[in-house]
């Protein structure tokens, strides 16, 4: 038997959120960020202001949040030094030679000594790389917020976790990556691989912009509606590159300005008949769904299965 869901679930579903508190949580974001690069461009030569961008990449962008989202963003520096130093491969070889060299030097007298280990030390400057910035966005932040938050380092991310700073059961992410600007890139940093990987988010945000005068707010309501139902369902937020693809997809008619729930059958029942094949991505409208690499990456036919399960287990 199939459950119900009725008007006043799906007017509720949209309604359970605070856009005010969501976009204030984002402005806090934004300024404290602000603080945090532009003290260490001041004591970093290859931190610029004008050459780092910070830009929300889940849900957070178009408001469409739920009760498990997180808050999470790019900060990518635009700097060709720190991204050659983050990658480049170190001399083992010369590692062994310098560590032979400093146990002799133990034997010799100390005026010799202390000479020696004044060039040993300028030696062995280390080059300000990927994990450094990541390393001073952490020290920067803990100056910045209160002592009831906490700063957690990842390997490619910090997370931030603070009540009284932000608010209750909220979770920034901020991911800490090389931008390029004239190809729009982020790219990660795989310490363990010791190689980037890119991300290019391509027309996404010009093309959620331009559905969103096209359809009004009713679009970013049917993307919050089902990231809803979906964690309710999985226990986790879906994909959101195909949540915003499949709603990308669905023409201006399904879209009724003044009625949530008519717009949310319209929008459900074109998914589920519709070609699966025909669907084009949110980022790239020269690729369906399942080429997309942003949304392959995380299991796309699988993902889209249980959107079609889901939605088949109700009656609407």
């Amino acid at each position: 038997m199939k459950n119900q869901l009725n008007r006043e679930l799906i007017e509720g579903l949209n309604e359970s959120n605070n856009q005010e508190f969501a976009e204030r949580v984002n402005d806090l974001v934004y300024g404290l960020m602000g603080e945090v690069v532009n003290s260490i461009s001041l004591k970093s030569p290859f931190v610029r202001m004008d050459k780092c961008v910070l830009i929300p990449v889940n849900e957070v962008y178009l408001g469409s949040f739920c009760q498990l989202s997180e808050y999470t963003y790019f900060l990518g520096v635009e700097n060709t030094q720190i991204e050659f130093n983050s990658s480049l491969k170190k001399n083992w070889w010369k590692y062994v030679w310098r560590e032979f060299r400093a146990s002799w030097r133990l034997g010799r007298k100390k005026k010799y000594k202390k000479i020696k280990n004044k060039a040993q030390t300028v030696e062995n400057v280390e080059k300000y790389k990927l994990s450094d910035l990541r390393h001073d966005v952490v020290s920067k932040l803990a100056e910045n917020l209160s002592e009831t938050s906490i700063v957690y380092e990842y390997p490619r991310y910090v997370s931030i976790i603070g009540k009284d700073d932000f608010g209750t059961g909220v979770k920034i992410n901020i991911f800490v990556c090389i931008y390029d600007s004239n190809t729009d890139t982020y790219k990660m940093f795989k310490e363990n691989k010791n190689k980037f990987f890119s991300i290019n988010f391509g027309k996404r945000y010009q093309n959620l912009e331009n559905k969103k005068k096209e359809c009004g707010q009713m679009f970013v309501n049917m993307v919050k509606i089902f990231n809803a139902l979906y964690s309710k369902a999985y226990d986790r937020i879906p994909n959101q590159i195909l949540i915003e693809s499949l709603m990308f997809n669905c023409p201006k008619i399904l879209f009724d300005k003044k009625d949530v729930y008519q717009t949310f059958v319209n929008v459900a029942n074109y998914i589920r008949l519709k070609d699966p094949k025909s669907f084009v991505s949110v980022c790239d409208e020269g690729k369906n769904i399942f080429d997309e690499p942003l949304i392959v990456k995380s299991g796309s036919q699988l993902e889209f299965g249980k959107i079609i399960n889901m939605l088949d287990r109700y009656k609407y």
